[in-house]
């Protein structure tokens, strides 16, 4: 009696036996990805089609003067002006990073093109750079308990703020392009 042929041939093109691994491409069919493959030409970039460069370009000069700033105005507090409320200055601390991230957020989008993906990346990256700085300054400025806890509180606080600013930003410049079009 011959072998009897199956109706379906399976076809193992691995050594490991894997029938989903198949050498030929071209019969994916409904399968296939709907989204094509980016490939990454330059070792850093990966997030959003942007190499690590172009990021540091645009997150540098805006989160060192927030840095410099937030630094100094917390240094003049406790070294020259105890005598006024604490809480003005944190309200003066919180417009500078307000103002300091819309800045980044409005020149990603002018004059370094940005997407949408990308401005909410850069957002978020200038608030963790800067959120570190800060923590570990004032961890040895202020050298309390509550500093250790702003070792992860901080970046992670600016960061929500540069994403939560970057996606208000762009919403405004794209109601703004729509209105000019």
């Amino acid at each position: 009696m011959p072998n009897p042929v199956h109706k379906r041939e399976i076809k193992y093109s691995s050594d490991d036996g894997h029938p989903w691994e198949e050498e030929n491409k071209d019969d994916k069919g409904v399968y296939a990805s709907a989204k094509p493959k980016v490939e990454v030409s330059v070792p850093g970039e990966f997030l959003y089609d942007k190499p690590l460069k172009w990021y540091f370009e645009v997150v540098v000069w805006p989160m060192f003067i927030l840095v410099i700033l937030e630094i100094g105005i917390r240094v003049m507090q406790t070294k020259y002006f105890l005598n006024i409320k604490p809480e003005i200055f944190e309200w003066l601390i919180n417009f500078v990073r307000a103002f300091l991230l819309s800045y980044l957020s409005a020149m990603a989008i002018k004059k370094f093109f940005g997407n949408k993906k990308q401005i909410l990346t850069v957002g978020v990256i200038g608030g963790l750079i800067a959120g570190i700085i800060l923590a570990v300054f004032q961890l040895f400025w202020y050298f309390e308990l509550w500093t250790f806890f702003n070792l992860l509180g901080l970046p992670l606080m600016l960061a929500l703020e540069g994403l939560v600013i970057g996606w208000l930003v762009f919403i405004v410049f794209k109601i703004k392009d729509d209105r000019n079009k």
